[in-house]
C-alpha cells in the first residue's frame, strides 16, 4: 500500500494504494458532476425553452453562455479563497448558493432573469470542479493523480450519461422548468452529504499561498510548459464538448427531425463513451505516462468531429448514425481530460486552489470562444465546422514536441 504523503490528512482522506480514499473519491466525483448536470439535464427542453420566450438558438444559447461565463468568472476567485479560508468551507457555501440560484431558474419570469439565475447558478456551481480537483491533488501523491481523476471521472461520468434521459422524461411532464428542477434536487442531496462527510484537506504549507494575486500566480503558472498544455488541451477539448451541447439539440431536433426521446439517446450514449474513456484512463496510465495518453486521445477526438461532419453533411438523417459518428470524440475526451486536468497541477501542490481555478477558466473559455463562433455562425453545420477547428486545436497543443520546462 501507498504510504500517505501527507500524515496531518484525517483518516477518511488519506490516500490507498488505488488513490484517493473513498470519501475524497465520492466527494470529487459528486462536485465534478453539478457541471455535466447543470448544462446536461435540459439539453432537449432547450428547444421548448425557445418556444416559450419566442427565440430561436442564440437567444436559449445565452441561458447556457450565461452559466459558462458565470463558471469562469468565478474561477478568478474561488481557488484563491479556497487556499486562504480552506476547501471545505468554500465549497458548502457554493453548493448552498447553486440551491439558492437553482430555485430562482425554475420560477424566472423572463428570459432575462432566467438568464440572471444562470449567471448566478454558474458562478456558485464552479466550486465544485475547483474543489474536485484540488481534493485529488491535496490527498494523492503525485504520481498516482492521472488515475485517481480517471477515477473520479468514471464515476461522475453517470451523471451526463442519466442527465438527458432524466431530463426529456422530466420535461415531458412538467416542460423546461421541471427539467431544471432537478439541479434543486442535486444541490438539496449534495450538501448535507458534504456537510457530514468532506473533510478538510487544506496542506498547512498552503497558508499564506492566499496572498499571490491571480495574475501573479498565472505568470507563474504559464512558465510551466505542462500547465499551457494541459490548459490549452482543456480548452479545445471543452469546446468542442460545449458547441456539441448548446446547439445540438436545434440541430438533430429542428434540422433532422430526430425525436427529443431519441437526442436523449444519442447525449445519454456519447456519455457512455466519455465514461468508457476515463475508464480506459484508469488502466493505460497505469503503464503509460499520462502525456502518451493524452497524444493517443487526439486522434480519437479529431475523428469524432469528422465523422458526424461527414454523416449529416451526406444527407443522413436517422440519430444512430449521428450517434456512432460522435463516439470517437466521446471516448478521446474521457481519455483527455483527466489526463490534461494531471499534468497540468503536477507541479503546483503549493497553490493547487488557483492552479485548478485557472484550469477551469481555461476550459471555459475554450467552450465560450468556441460557442459564441458556433452560435455567430447559425449553428447547423458551421456547429460541426466549428467543433473540428475545435478539436485540431486539440490535437495541435498535445502534439507538440516537449521541451524542457522554464521552472
Amino acid at each position: 500500500m501507498t504510504a500517505p504523503h501527507r500524515p496531518d490528512l484525517p483518516p477518511s482522506a488519506r490516500p490507498t494504494a488505488d488513490g484517493a480514499s473513498a470519501t475524497i473519491t465520492y466527494s470529487a466525483a459528486g462536485l465534478l458532476g453539478i457541471l455535466p448536470f447543470s448544462t446536461d439535464v435540459y439539453l432537449t427542453a432547450m428547444v421548448d425553452l425557445g418556444h416559450e420566450f419566442g427565440v430561436e438558438v442564440a437567444g436559449v444559447q445565452q441561458t447556457m453562455l450565461a452559466f459558462t461565463v458565470g463558471f469562469a468568472l468565478a474561477h478568478l476567485v474561488l481557488g484563491r479563497l479556497a487556499d486562504r479560508f480552506g476547501r471545505r468551507p468554500v465549497v458548502l457555501v457554493g453548493v448552498a448558493v447553486y440551491l439558492v440560484a437553482s430555485l430562482a431558474a425554475i420560477s424566472a419570469p423572463s428570459l432575462a432573469l432566467l438568464v440572471a439565475a444562470r449567471f448566478v447558478q454558474g458562478a456558485a456551481a464552479a466550486t465544485g470542479p475547483i474543489i474536485a480537483r484540488t481534493l485529488i491533488r491535496d490527498t494523492v501523491p503525485p504520481e498516482n493523480g492521472g488515475r485517481a481523476l480517471a477515477k473520479v471521472g468514471a464515476l461522475f461520468g453517470i451523471v451526463p450519461l442519466v442527465a438527458p434521459v432524466i431530463g426529456t422524461l422530466v420535461a415531458q411532464v412538467a416542460g423546461w422548468r421541471g427539467a431544471l428542477s432537478t439541479l434543486v434536487i442535486y444541490g438539496g442531496v449534495l450538501l448535507p452529504i458534504l456537510w457530514r462527510r468532506l473533510p478538510e484537506t487544506r496542506p498547512p504549507h498552503v497558508h499564506g499561498a492566499e496572498r499571490i494575486g491571480i495574475l501573479q500566480a498565472l505568470r507563474h503558472f504559464v512558465r510551466t510548459r505542462a500547465f499551457v498544455v494541459g490548459a490549452l488541451a482543456l480548452a479545445g477539448g471543452y469546446g468542442v464538448l460545449f458547441v456539441w451541447l448548446t446547439t445540438s439539440a436545434f440541430l438533430m431536433v429542428g434540422t433532422l427531425g430526430i425525436t427529443k426521446f431519441q437526442a436523449s439517446l444519442v447525449y445519454m450514449a456519447g456519455s457512455a463513451g466519455f465514461l468508457s474513456g476515463n475508464m480506459l484512463a484508469m488502466r493505460l496510465v497505469r503503464t503509460q505516462p499520462a502525456s502518451r495518453v493524452l497524444r493517443a486521445a487526439a486522434g480519437a477526438v479529431v475523428f469524432g468531429t469528422i465523422a458526424p461532419l461527414a454523416v449529416i453533411t451526406a444527407g443522413v438523417t436517422h440519430w444512430l448514425p449521428v450517434l456512432i459518428a460522435l463516439l470517437p470524440f466521446y471516448l478521446g475526451w474521457g481519455l483527455a481530460q483527466p489526463m490534461a486536468t494531471a499534468i497540468a497541477m503536477r507541479p503546483f501542490p503549493e497553490a493547487a486552489g488557483q492552479a485548478s481555478a485557472w484550469l477551469g477558466i481555461s476550459q471555459q473559455v475554450g467552450g465560450i470562444v468556441f460557442g459564441l463562433v458556433a452560435s455567430g455562425l447559425g449553428g447547423g453545420e458551421a456547429s460541426l465546422m466549428v467543433m473540428v477547428a475545435a478539436a485540431l486545436a486539440f490535437a495541435g497543443v498535445v502534439m507538440l514536441p516537449a521541451r524542457p520546462s522554464r521552472v
